[in-house]
């Protein structure tokens, strides 16, 4: 028998010129690589080059590149989780050119060259309307003479940790990350998708988090130069998602009618239950939620807000991948959710991106601004939001969201395609954007306001704090009686993780929020539907 351990350039320069022995070979290889009973099955071989890095490693059977990659550890931003429909999970393959790799099956032994990673652009700070509470951060502290916590924000794209002295209360280090879920897509239903499709991918979901979380704490207890032993408690804040994976429980309930969740009262563990570098027995404290997407982040977030004093009445929106809402009365907090986000996180816009280096974060009639002074290669939020008020402004894009041919951003050149705005983009964010003003008319009828009788409108989250609110304004997503109404507060879900570290007495602020909260699901809400429909169009 002819022996298939050649490689291929010498299989085919042996066999090539004999008609008969070709065959023969053929039928060999096709005998030996698929029948299980005689060999193994095919392995080919990927060689990979980022940098100056070159690594080697074999593909498992029947792989798509996409997940030969996750598999051996390299993140490749893929916010469809793997369907697909984003194609930003290009990779070029030598002699192919760019594919995508999530529908690209492994055949052959390959080269490929991964994109650059980019520093990403992740908002930290806490806002100068934070309510003051008395520095009592609980019993945890007599674990250690030297005790230390960690605050944690969860989110669905980025994961903010705070590392402060439990002695003094000072903040000794901020740290920033992505979070590496977001390979596995891009918004809470792809990463829900994808733990409940794939065999292991709840427990894969929950590790990949749990690994960065103690990356973080390994650089903390530097840092410090403390032990694990010191770290006595860690406060975390997230969506109701992002929650429910941390722990490793089904969030698929979270995706289907009637969406209810495992759990969305407070959770409190032990380090060591978590396996979390930390005291074993440190106090691992997951604030409450109110409904499956209305989480932990929004309920930390409107408890970090001073009394209410000069705003008796006004608007939170925290504007991420999803859409959340809540209109804050003395009496009543009216909360909803709206699937808005994927756009505006750049996930659905043909050259969209998150906002990382290189992105375009700012438009205008004098040009862009570039995140990280880099050569522009895509469009994160806040620059999406600006091109399309400026298409609006200037009559580019009729009222219906008609446009005649795609606008663009940046030319082509040599070294780079061209950056532009097609149809579809402009679709998504008359979708996106009608869907957020839609919820929030929804819920002033529940409440019987006006924006008139509004004090303010807050706007929580990295992009709420990035965007121009004129431009926002312009397109119809933010209402135009609030343009000079609106206070952007920066990262609310980690100031409240932060409080809730601090302080026990601020679980009592939580617990009041919780307690006047009621939550509306807009999809049984005929008014949504019709003010939905309504809001689609662009004011001229």
């Amino acid at each position: 028998m002819v022996s298939c351990s050649l490689n291929n350039e010498q299989k085919y320069s042996f066999f090539y010129s004999n008609d008969i022995l070709k065959n023969i070979f053929l039928v060999c290889c096709y005998i030996s690589d698929f029948n299980p009973k005689m060999n193994r099955p095919i392995m080919p071989e990927i060689k990979l080059l980022q940098k100056n890095i070159v690594e080697t490693f074999l593909c498992g059977e029947g792989n798509t590149l996409l997940k030969a990659l996750q598999e051996n550890g390299f993140d490749i931003y893929s916010p469809c989780g793997g369907n697909g429909t984003c194609g930003k999970c290009m990779v070029y393959v030598k002699g192919e050119g760019e594919v995508t790799s999530c529908i690209y099956p492994v055949t052959n032994d390959i080269e490929i060259v991964l994109p650059e990673k980019r520093e990403a652009n992740i908002l930290v700070e806490q806002h100068e309307h934070t309510i003051e509470m008395p520095f009592n951060p609980g019993d945890t502290v007599g674990f250690s003479s030297f005790p230390y916590g960690v605050a944690i924000d969860i989110g669905t794209t980025t994961l903010v940790f705070y590392l402060v002295n439990l002695i003094s209360g000072a903040i000794i280090e901020t740290r920033a990350v992505v979070n590496p879920q977001s390979k596995y897509g891009a918004d809470v239903i792809s990463r829900i998708n994808f733990a409940a499709l794939n065999d292991g991918g709840l427990e894969t979901l929950q590790k990949e988090i749990l690994y960065t979380i103690n990356l973080q704490l390994d650089h903390f207890i530097e840092v410090a130069e403390i032990t694990n032993n010191e770290l006595v408690k860690i406060t975390i804040a997230g969506n109701t998602t992002m929650l429910h994976l941390l722990l490793g429980v089904d969030p698929l309930p979270i995706a289907l009618a009637p969406f209810t969740p495992a759990f969305v009262d407070e959770q409190i563990l032990k380090g060591k239950e978590l396996q979390l570098h930390c005291h074993p027995e440190a106090e691992i404290k997951i604030l409450p939620s109110i409904a499956a997407y209305v989480g932990a982040d929004i309920v930390a977030g409107i408890a970090s807000i001073k009394p209410l004093g000069e705003y008796q009445r006004f608007l939170f929106l925290d504007i991420g991948t999803n859409g959340e809402l809540a209109l804050v009365t003395p009496e009543t907090i009216w909360c909803c959710a709206t699937a808005a986000g994927p756009a505006f996180e750049g996930a659905n816009i043909s050259c969209g991106m998150s906002a990382v280096e290189g992105a375009i974060s700012v438009f205008g009639t004098e040009g862009y601004s570039v995140i990280g002074n880099a050569a522009p290669v895509g469009l994160c939020g806040s620059g999406l939001i600006d091109v399309v008020a400026h298409l609006v402004e200037n009559k580019l894009v009729q009222n219906d969201g008609l446009l005649s041919e795609d606008f663009v951003i940046v030319p082509e050149t040599s070294e780079k395609n061209s950056i532009v705005l097609t149809q579809q983009d402009i679709r998504e964010v008359q979708l996106a954007k009608s869907a957020i003003l839609a919820g929030v008319k929804v819920l002033l009828k529940k409440a019987s306001l006006t924006f008139d009788d509004l004090d303010v409108l807050f706007l929580a989250g990295g992009f709420g704090n990035y965007i121009d609110l004129e431009s926002a304004v312009k397109i119809g997503m933010l209402p135009k009686e609030m343009e000079h109404k609106t206070i952007s507060l920066g990262n609310t879900s980690g100031t409240g993780a932060l409080l809730a570290l601090k302080s026990v007495q601020f679980d009592q602020i939580i617990q009041d929020i919780r307690n006047r909260s009621c939550y509306i699901e807009l999809s049984e809400e005929e008014d949504f539907v019709l003010d939905y429909v309504m809001n689609m169009d662009f004011e001229m």
